[in-house]
């Protein structure tokens, strides 16, 4: 049998311990850089968890938003609607706005009576009560 010598095995033995050791030291190292990603990756996990419940509320919110704003346009509608007809069975309801928007425009008794076949009275109570806003 061959024998190697003792020094030869010794510096053998110290090759792969130095190995071993080199080896045992990345692998520490690469135990912490997972470590290390781990944590980064539970942090991430909650913070996309936190931006989904965010993102969720948000979307409620809206939706209830845009639920009440169908509503108020449909009851917008039905008002506008109203207001139409009344004003369609109202033809001197019609006469007394045009009075009105004369009277703020600054005619006088004469043409209110001409232009909106309004008695002189109803005339004169018009261009009082204009002078009373203005009062106040």
């Amino acid at each position: 049998m061959y024998w190697f010598p003792f020094w030869v095995s010794t510096v053998v033995s110290l090759v792969v311990s130095l190995l071993l050791y080199r080896g045992n030291k990345s692998r520490i190292k690469l135990e912490v850089k997972f470590q290390a990603m781990e944590l980064l990756c539970k942090h991430f996990r909650q913070k996309q968890e936190s931006l989904i419940k965010q993102f969720n509320e948000l979307r409620s919110g809206s939706m209830g938003m845009s639920q009440k704003l169908a509503e108020l346009s449909e009851r917008f509608d039905n008002l506008i609607e109203k207001q139409n007809e009344l004003e369609m069975c109202d033809p001197e309801g019609r006469l007394y706005s045009r009075a009105n928007k004369m009277v703020e425009l600054g005619a006088d008794i004469y043409e209110l009576m001409e232009e909106c076949d309004l008695p002189k009275a109803e005339a004169e109570l018009l261009l009082s009560i204009k002078k009373q806003r203005i009062v106040r």
